[in-house]
């Protein structure tokens, strides 16, 4: 089971990494791993990175996306996609500051779903492995 977390990038800052994503990598990766000592200066440095959800938006855009597939339910701002025919178990979680993907597939359902909303990244902490979604 792989864990992506998506972060909507702003505009500047994919500019400035989009033919360099290791660099964005980095930040986020160090953000990741900061101490909860230094907890505000970590939500300082992400605030300057990423942008805000607009929760309620992205939940109707997804559900209106996925709702009339067999194999896609949603619960509050919980997306979950139970494909027996792929073997896919996703569940997409929406938070304010980011999409937290749990995947039994490298490439899930909700990917291609998400692409066409801009400025997403996509990072797996554990395999350190990230790309642009958009």
């Amino acid at each position: 089971m792989r864990t992506f977390y998506i972060f909507k990038i702003n505009k500047e800052f994919k500019i400035i990494t989009k033919n360099k994503p290791y660099n964005l990598f980095l930040a986020l990766d160090n953000i990741h791993n900061m101490d909860r000592e230094d907890v505000s200066l970590a939500m300082s440095l992400y605030d300057e990175v990423c942008e805000k959800n607009d929760i309620r938006s992205l939940n109707l855009r997804i559900f209106n996306m996925l709702s009339e597939e067999d194999y896609y339910t949603k619960f509050d701002n919980n997306h979950i996609i139970n494909n027996y025919y792929t073997m896919e178990t996703s569940k997409l979680t929406i938070n304010k500051t980011y999409l937290k993907l749990k995947s039994s597939l490298n490439n899930p359902t909700f990917f291609s779903t998400l692409r066409n909303i801009p400025n997403l990244f996509v990072i797996d902490f554990a395999s350190k492995d990230y790309f642009w979604l958009s």
